[in-house]
Formats: structure tokens, C-alpha cells, sequence
């Protein structure tokens, strides 16, 4: 082989060799995790912006509302959060940078939708704004670099409740039941368990039930998964005087002796709505369907299943 010849060929390998290396350290420096790996010890979540704001705080491995610890975040909502924003990665080249680009995306504090996290050590905080196109546009507090991550984050993740919120408010799986409670105008009565028996008692029979009774698997499959997506506050006059004479009452008693009440009133044909141990600053929304499985004569809890 001509010594020309071999000295191009080793020449063409070495720049064969740096494009793999730059190529390599570009593909490493591309892109970057938003926040970074702090996401995976993450307790503390809060999002705000000129019209609303919530906050989310891990408390044994449940994402609950940090301003009232029984609500329950929405599990698939926070998924698809971790996933969309927290654990998305941005290319390092910023769009722009100075306090006009702060401008021109409206990224100002006023303006933009913030999303802070804390894990036990560290904290982060960054700014997001749409200003129309098809990707979201962030900053990092304190900084004017501007740079774009491929999802919707202001679209699809507003502090508004009704969004975040489990629509999940009464869950009781079967063996956690001991008592049923129920009272209405035309009726009162008590179902029970007893082992895997459940029977049926108010002021005239007491019964045992059949394995599959319809009337008992309806109530039982609604507080398995009773779930709400409308609610709003009651607490004024005239709608707390609709629970004043509910259409149904009904408390429920665990194996530990604790006791939740559930109260259903009409406000009108079309809407129908639930209490939850007389708590006022918020009522549910429920279907009628919901409340009619407790509006059951002894005759429909006697019968046997097909």
C-alpha cells in the first residue's frame, strides 16, 4: 500500500474517531432533567399562579392537599405530573436570554405558572408560560435564560382543585364493613356482618341475606368506589337547609368502630348531593342512582339471586 494512501487512511479514521467522541459528548450535554434528580425524593409539591394555587405534600405514600390532609390527590393526574414535568429533560441551548426574552415569552412572576419542589435537602423553582405554540416555554427563578420543554405544562396542569382532587371521597372494601345504617322517610333499617353473612334488621325481621343479593352488592360496589367529580362549597343558608330534611341517611361503621356519616339531599331535579359527616365546607355532587340503592323496601334485600 502506497505510504500516501495509508497516511489518508489513518488521517480519515482519526476524524472518524473525534466525530464518534463529539458526537458522543453532544449527545450527553443535549439535554437535561428540569429537576434534575431531586424528583426522586421529592415530599412537597406547589403550584401557583395570579389565580389560584395548591399544594401537595407526600404523607405515607399518598400525595394529599397540604391545606387539608383528607383529600386525596388524583394518583393519575400526579403520574402523568412526574412524567410531563418533573422527570422531563430540555435541550441546554436556550431559546433566549435577558429580561426582554422574559417579556417576549411572558415568563414574569405575574404572568407565568410556577412549579416549585422540595425534596428533604433541596429545593427547586421554575416558571412556565404558552404563548400560542405548540411547546411550553420555563425558566428557572432567578434566572433570564429561556428554554423549551416538549410538553403543555400551563394547559394541562392548572392550581385549580376540581383538577387535582381524587374524585374518590367514600372507599370501604367489603371486610372493612361491620354495620350499614340507613334511614329515610318511608323506612330505617341496619344491615350487618357477621363473618362473611350479612343480614338485614329493622323494626319488624331480621334476615339473613343471600351471597349475591342484588340490593346488598349495589351498596356494597358504591362504597367500594364512590366517587365525585362536582363539588363546591355549603356552607350558607339555603343550601344547608336542603340536609335539614335529607332523602337519605346513612352511617357507616368500620371493624374499629368508626363511624362516617353520609348525607343526601335534592336541590333539584337534576342535581342531588352528599355531606360527609356533616362537614359543610364541602358537598358532593352524586347521581340519583347513587342514593336510590339505599332506598331499598326489606322485600328487595330478601330476595334470592339467580
Amino acid at each position: 500500500m502506497k505510504k500516501s494512501r495509508l497516511i489518508l487512511l489513518i488521517l480519515l479514521a482519526v476524524l472518524l474517531i473525534v466525530y464518534i467522541i463529539l458526537r458522543f459528548n453532544n449527545s450527553q450535554e443535549r439535554t437535561r432533567k428540569i429537576f434534575g434528580n431531586m424528583v426522586k425524593n421529592v415530599e412537597k409539591i406547589h403550584i401557583w399562579n395570579d389565580e389560584g394555587s395548591i399544594k401537595l405534600v407526600l404523607t405515607d405514600g399518598k400525595w394529599l392537599f397540604a391545606d387539608n390532609t383528607n383529600w386525596e390527590a388524583d394518583s393519575l393526574r400526579i403520574t402523568n405530573f412526574f412524567a410531563d414535568v418533573l422527570e422531563a429533560e430540555y435541550a441546554t441551548t436556550p431559546m433566549s436570554s435577558g429580561e426582554d426574552a422574559i417579556q417576549r415569552y411572558q415568563l414574569q412572576d405575574s404572568e407565568a405558572l410556577h412549579v416549585s419542589i422540595q425534596s428533604p435537602d433541596q429545593e427547586r423553582h421554575v416558571l412556565f408560560s404558552n404563548i400560542g405554540n405548540v411547546w411550553d416555554y420555563f425558566r428557572f427563578d432567578g434566572e433570564d435564560e429561556v428554554y423549551q420543554i416538549r410538553s403543555k405544562v400551563v394547559q394541562q396542569y392548572q392550581p385549580t382543585v376540581i383538577n387535582w382532587r381524587s374524585p374518590l371521597v367514600v372507599h370501604y372494601w367489603e371486610e372493612e364493613i361491620k354495620e350499614i345504617r340507613v334511614e329515610y322517610p318511608s323506612n330505617n333499617y341496619t344491615l350487618y356482618r357477621l363473618g362473611t353473612e350479612w343480614f338485614y334488621r329493622d323494626a319488624k325481621e331480621n334476615f339473613m341475606l343471600d351471597f349475591n343479593n342484588y340490593a346488598l352488592v349495589k351498596i356494597i360496589s358504591l362504597l367500594q368506589n364512590f366517587r365525585s367529580f362536582v363539588f363546591m362549597p355549603g356552607d350558607d343558608e339555603e343550601t344547608m337547609k336542603k340536609f335539614e330534611t335529607p332523602m337519605v341517611t346513612v352511617w357507616i361503621t368500620d371493624i374499629e368502630d368508626n363511624v362516617q356519616k353520609l348525607s343526601f339531599a335534592s336541590f333539584d331535579n337534576a342535581r342531588h348531593m352528599m355531606m360527609i359527616d356533616d362537614d359543610n365546607s364541602i358537598i358532593y355532587q352524586v347521581g340519583f342512582d347513587s342514593i336510590y340503592r339505599f332506598m331499598r323496601p326489606a322485600e328487595i334485600f330478601k330476595r334470592k339471586s339467580a
